[in-house]
């Protein structure tokens, strides 16, 4: 872990390092989740494989469900079994958005989380297993249209303050 000395002109942020476990390129501003297989669950480690999707494999015990595995978001892409940077804490740029069908706008300053579908990489707000303790704030207003679109290059949402920690 390391941390960005704080200053007047920019807010302080916190980044880890961690091992991509997925067999693609997890792309930069995606979530990252740890604890995603059963073989690592109850194992501490300051460098664990990440994963871009929540884990479906094992006793729901087993299972982190993208609550508790939430690590932060990716600050680079990170090709597989490479090692990366995760900003856990402070202001990023973008993250992903779930497709959700029929979702609704998210003001600024709205909670969004892991969703709870295990093949999505993306962050909501409906849907989020954290509900209103969702550890990333929107800094931008989130339209249900960003919300249609799919896990594309095109459904990003601009600015977050991410509260992973």
């Amino acid at each position: 872990m390391f941390m960005q000395t704080v200053n007047k002109s920019d807010t302080e942020r916190v980044w880890v390092n961690v091992t991509n476990g997925d067999a693609a390129t997890i792309t930069t501003h995606w979530a990252m989740h740890k604890f995603g297989m059963d073989a690592n669950i109850a194992s501490v480690s300051t460098n664990e494989g990440g994963l871009a999707a929540v884990s479906t494999g094992g006793t729901a015990a087993e299972q982190d469900g993208g609550e508790g595995g939430f690590i932060g978001l990716a600050y680079e892409d990170i090709p597989a079994g490479a090692v990366g940077v995760v900003q856990a804490y402070g202001y990023h740029e973008s993250f992903l958005v779930m497709r959700i069908v029929g979702s609704v706008t998210v003001i600024p300053g709205g909670p969004v989380g892991p969703g709870s579908n295990a093949a999505s990489t993306g962050m909501s707000s409906t849907g989020a297993i954290m509900g209103a303790m969702g550890p990333v704030v929107a800094l931008d207003t989130i339209t249900a249209t960003l919300h249609s679109l799919g896990t594309t290059a095109t459904n990003f949402a601009n600015h977050c303050f991410i509260r992973a920690l």
